[in-house]
């Protein structure tokens, strides 16, 4: 499905903005406040949803794209937090209520108001965020997030995008020597996980769910952190989407979501979702950015936060060109 056809699709439920440069077409969709489509020759190097249309006419949150969340997720995403158990999204958080209050050929910001229940200590959180998307090069967009909330809790943003498997993928996270990488669900195989000097790589294929992170102290700067996806995503073309910031947490005081193989153990700053049949969820994977703890101000818990999004797709050697380029990777483990 090419930029205006997934548009057409969309704008039959909500309102659709198309950002244009170059050959480069970003499709933002004011349901859910995402980014549906990131189009670079022809190709979306984003997952949607082949259910799109039963997903958006019941309701459901999983349509795809790069969404924003907020963590930690067992406070506000699951019924039983304490055993990790009745997941839920709930709607007030997505597709919650965004509106476009802006937008032009380039950008395109969107306002929203969010509400949940943290369930682990009966606080209820509410929030009005804006998210600023502008697409600043042909490959390039910058994303601004920001938040107003009520609640005493500590809470952050959450950033998480959804990609193909193709055949299967890879999802590579630059890090220092000796890194650790935390094992969020069961313990990844070895045949789907590799670690080496300067960075972990991840296998993405849909097939059982798996989740990683990694921690800030593993990252090699301190508040910086970049995770890259790339995958075959058709016969002969390759996709790399890439996501880095300078507003990650620096510490594990400043990581807020706890793993559920190990909730008293280490957090991660990057995480990475390899879905599976039995999530019920469909076929793809995810790289998320966790970001900094949202700050006291006026007793309303606010934060800011930005990150850039890259895509490529071409050839594979383009692709793994741009992957070293962005990442910094001498030489990427790709499954």
């Amino acid at each position: 499905m090419r930029a205006y056809e997934l548009a057409s699709t969309l704008s039959r439920y909500s309102r659709v903005a198309v950002l244009e440069r170059g050959e480069a077409r970003v499709v933002v969709f004011e349901r859910g406040g995402r980014i549906l489509g990131i189009f670079v020759n022809d190709t979306n190097v984003l997952w949607v949803n082949p259910r799109l249309d039963e997903v958006l006419a019941t309701g459901g949150w999983n349509v795809g794209g790069l969404r924003l969340w907020i963590s930690p997720e067992r406070n506000f995403y699951y019924e039983e937090p304490e055993r990790f158990e009745g997941w839920r999204c709930p709607s007030t958080l997505d597709p919650a209520a965004y509106k476009i209050i802006r937008v032009g050929r380039r950008e395109v910001a969107l306002e929203g108001k969010l509400s949940a229940l943290d369930r682990m200590r009966g606080w209820k959180f509410t929030a009005a965020v804006r998210r600023d998307v502008m697409l600043i090069e042909e490959n390039r967009l910058l994303v601004r997030d920001s938040m107003v909330a009520d609640y005493p809790g500590e809470v952050n943003l959450w950033a998480l995008a959804q990609v193909k498997p193709g055949r299967h993928g890879t999802v590579l996270v630059p890090v220092r020597r000796g890194a650790k990488p935390i094992h969020y669900f069961d313990p990844i195989p070895p045949e789907r996980l590799a670690l080496a000097s300067d960075h972990v790589a991840l296998r993405i294929d849909g097939e059982r769910v798996y989740k990683l992170g990694v921690r800030p102290e593993d990252l090699p700067a301190e508040g910086e952190a970049v995770v890259a996806y790339v995958a075959e995503l058709e016969q002969g073309t390759w996709g790399m989407v890439c996501m880095h910031t300078h507003d990650a947490p620096r510490s594990q005081e400043e990581c807020l979501d706890v793993a559920k193989a190990d909730p008293e153990g280490p957090k991660g700053a990057v995480q990475s979702y390899n879905s599976g049949p039995e999530a019920g969820l469909g076929e793809f994977g995810e790289i998320e950015l966790q970001f900094r703890p949202a700050v006291e101000v006026g007793g309303r818990k606010v934060s800011t936060v930005e990150y850039e999004v890259v895509v490529v797709a071409g050839s594979r050697d383009e692709v793994m060109e741009a992957v070293k380029l962005e990442t910094g990777i001498k030489e990427p483990h790709v499954f």
